[in-house]
């Protein structure tokens, strides 16, 4: 299966090369695109300016930027929505020969205007499954277990690493390496599309990229490079998660179900439950 992931500016879609990305992966015959969290309006950390870009059902705009996608392309892009009851989300459209086939809203929202997702759907392209993990969700252990869990062999990962320069820095290694941990301990593909450049004391993470299970990657823009990176990759082997079941150790179970009851109490311990009820 080839995938691909756009590495854009800080503006995003503004900037234009949409169309030459599409086409790029038409002629390479790539079957999955990721572009960058809010590769639409752009990332707005303000209510007011969220709000401005923010797109309502049924985003018509946005399925008439993907009219003519291939019919062999699904493409996972990330927008502002705006959901009826008026909460704005950090949300990916997942699109599939011009045509939306469902949404993602990033569970773990750093930004003020933006509300929290609360569900993990899992989106096929043929038989492959995959999952979608906004930007700081991937810092998060649990969004790209349960997707692996599941049953995702991929994880598509939109980013938008638009910070202030120091903290862009600051945030480089810790990034790449959340990324390729979230492939390691899933057994996971990583496709990674983020943005890069600099603009009014803001930069770009760059961290565009396509990470194997084994933690290799296989592809990457290199510094503030724009446009498309490309990769083969291979999902007929097993998942290996069936090895990683922390069932097969009561004990460790246990201690685990411990932990995370004593940390959700704030110290205070409740039942704890026997393995296989969690």
């Amino acid at each position: 299966m080839r995938v691909a992931a756009l590495q854009s500016g800080l503006d995003g879609w503004q900037a234009g090369g949409l169309p030459e990305a599409i086409k790029a992966c038409e002629r390479q015959k790539v079957e999955l695109l990721v572009l960058p969290e809010c590769y639409f309006g752009g990332m707005r950390s303000a209510r007011t300016a969220a709000d401005a870009v923010a797109m309502t059902a049924p985003y018509s705009d946005l399925v008439a930027a993907f009219r003519d996608c291939p019919a062999h392309l699904t493409v996972v892009v990330g927008f502002t929505e705006r959901a009826a009851d008026g909460l704005l989300f950090s949300s990916a459209a997942v699109m599939r020969a011009g045509q939306l086939i469902g949404i993602m809203r990033k569970l773990f929202p750093r930004e003020p205007a933006f509300s929290p997702g609360e569900q993990l759907p899992l989106f096929h392209h043929d038989q492959r499954a995959f999952g979608v993990v906004i930007c700081n969700d991937a810092n998060f252990v649990e969004p790209s277990r349960l997707l692996a869990l599941a049953g995702a062999r991929i994880l598509a990962c939109p980013l938008n690493n638009d910070l202030p320069v120091e903290v862009a820095r600051r945030w480089r290694v810790r990034t790449r390496s959340a990324l390729i941990a979230r492939a390691v301990e899933n057994d996971c593909w990583v496709i990674a599309a983020d943005v890069c450049g600099r603009a009014e004391g803001r930069q770009g993470g760059a961290a565009t990229r396509i990470i194997a299970p084994d933690g290799r990657i296989v592809s990457e823009a290199h510094g503030d490079e724009l446009g498309v990176v490309m990769a083969d990759i291979d999902l007929t082997n097993d998942s290996m998660l069936q090895r990683w079941d922390v069932t097969q150790n009561a004990a460790i179970f246990g201690k685990w179900v411990d932990a995370l009851t004593d940390h959700a109490t704030g110290g205070q311990k409740g039942d704890v439950p026997e393995p296989g009820e969690v």
